[in-house]
């Protein structure tokens, strides 16, 4: 059976979400306040339908996956491609700080150039292809109709910009569920950031 719903999902909070910093590629776990949105989470998703996940193994967003997996009585099969945007020499601080330490970087970062690099970092076309690449050998996996993908706000809204000519402008907050639907060959945005469970 292929998939034919894709639930994809960001992390519970970490005190760096809190705080507003740029994590990247930061080791940084959940916050009491993240662990108790994935049991909420897990809680609301219990009884979709959920036959496979799928977790970057960044701690947050596997600490995440992990609470889902034991509430469903499985196991995440984790995707390094799945990972956060590494964001350079931006990671740990808050935008503000990052435009201040390296105002020329931080403007051709928001400027949105889909092939600048911040030093030490991925280009969103980095991101893009590794999202992409991953989103494909999921589908051909052919193990599941409906898969929960727990991943990273940077990373998701990427590879949906470069599924979709136009998304909805509502953030992606910690564990929102992004639905996605198959209609025979293509996909529609079923529910977009959604947090009915908070």
């Amino acid at each position: 059976m292929t998939a034919s719903t894709m639930l994809f999902i960001r992390h519970g909070q970490t005190d760096y979400n809190a705080q507003r910093r740029l994590q990247g590629s930061l080791p940084v776990p959940l916050n009491a306040a993240g662990q108790t949105q994935a049991q909420s989470l897990a809680a609301y998703l219990m009884d979709s339908g959920i036959d496979a996940i799928y977790a970057s193994p960044m701690t947050r967003a596997l600490q995440t996956a992990q609470i889902l997996a034991e509430r469903l009585g499985t196991m995440p099969v984790q995707d390094a491609r799945l990972v956060e945007t590494a964001f350079g020499c931006f990671e740990g601080l808050t935008v503000a700080e990052a435009a201040a330490r390296f105002p020329q970087e931080q403007r051709r970062w928001q400027s949105g150039f889909l092939t600048y690099r911040v030093p030490g970092g991925e280009s969103r076309l980095d991101v893009q292809r590794r999202m992409r690449a991953a989103w494909d050998d999921m589908l051909r996996a052919n193990v599941a109709s409906t898969v929960a993908v727990v991943s990273h706000g940077s990373a998701i809204a990427i590879l949906l910009g470069s599924l979709f000519a136009k998304l909805p402008e509502t953030s992606l907050r910690n564990t929102s569920i992004t639905t996605l639907k198959r209609h025979g060959d293509t996909w529609e945005i079923a529910g977009y950031g959604e947090t009915p469970h908070l």
